[in-house]
């Protein structure tokens, strides 16, 4: 096993059960203790988990960023499965904004090529997938400073989005509780924000891992929203605090079944 996906295997265990010890990994994974403890270092080190005498116990308060390869592994079905729910709302003829977060990336390379959209994004890897796909999709790439994440940012992403008016924006978060959704950077915020004054419709997609998680910035309330659309292990009380409020939910069933692997494009040129 490739150390990326037991890293995020790891991330899910103690998502799941609050804390792991070195022995339980050892017993799992059959592997050194220096390279488990090496595990947990790193996952400490960007911000998910907080090592303990013997192991690691969950963050609960805050979410920092993973590198973004490390993140698009994490929770990736319960991101497929929200992506097929997110296909369905697409329509013929739709103006659509895609972000480049982990699970909107996810979502693009699921769209159809011969739907009629006109897709505007900012984010260099969801263009790739999109482009490769040699269909009906009109691409359309906003400017700004191109960070490690396949990203553009900044004041010119935001000047030149402004410009813009979309059917449907398709956008995710770090955190989310039945109030409102958290970032963890100011560009991210921003962008969003930004959205809400352009979008007809705006669409969160959040796997149930970031809910009831909070971060630095605060950003949309929950009712500023459409719909969100999330994952069958999404805690029921989030499910009926949301469908207290004018937003929708979606619960995207994980198919444990479903074995087709979509090939997702991270062309780096270093």
């Amino acid at each position: 096993m490739k150390a990326m996906k037991r890293r995020s295997e790891i991330l899910k265990l103690i998502d799941q059960h609050g804390k792991i010890t070195v022995e339980n990994l050892i017993q799992r994974y059959d592997l050194s203790e220096e390279t488990l403890r090496r595990d947990l270092r790193i996952l400490d080190e960007s911000g998910y988990v907080k090592r303990v005498y013997g192991g690691a116990v969950k963050l609960e308060k805050t979410t920092r960023y993973l590198p973004y390869e490390d993140r698009l592994s994490i929770q990736y079905k319960e991101k497929e499965s929200i992506a097929k729910e997110s296909v369905k709302l697409l329509e013929d003829g739709d103006s659509v904004f895609i972000d480049g977060r982990t699970t909107c990336l996810v979502f693009a390379n699921h769209i159809p090529a011969h739907l009629n959209l006109t897709i505007v994004t900012n984010s260099i890897f969801v263009a790739q997938n999109l482009v490769a796909k040699n269909g009906n999709l009109k691409i359309h790439l906003v400017g700004g400073a191109l960070n490690k994440d396949g990203l553009l940012t900044g004041l010119k992403l935001i000047q030149d989005l402004q410009g813009y008016r979309f059917d449907k924006a398709f956008f995710s978060c770090i955190g989310v509780d039945s109030k409102v959704t958290y970032f963890g950077k100011i560009d991210a915020q921003q962008t969003a924000m930004t959205l809400s004054e352009i979008s007809s419709a705006l669409f969160l997609l959040a796997d149930s891992s970031k809910i009831d998680r909070s971060a630095f910035l605060s950003g949309l309330k929950i009712e500023d929203l459409d719909t969100i659309i999330t994952d069958e292990h999404a805690p029921l009380h989030f499910i009926n605090q949301i469908r207290r409020t004018p937003c929708k939910i979606i619960q995207a069933n994980t198919d444990s079944n479903d074995t087709t692997e979509n090939v997702i494009v991270l062309n780096r040129h270093e």
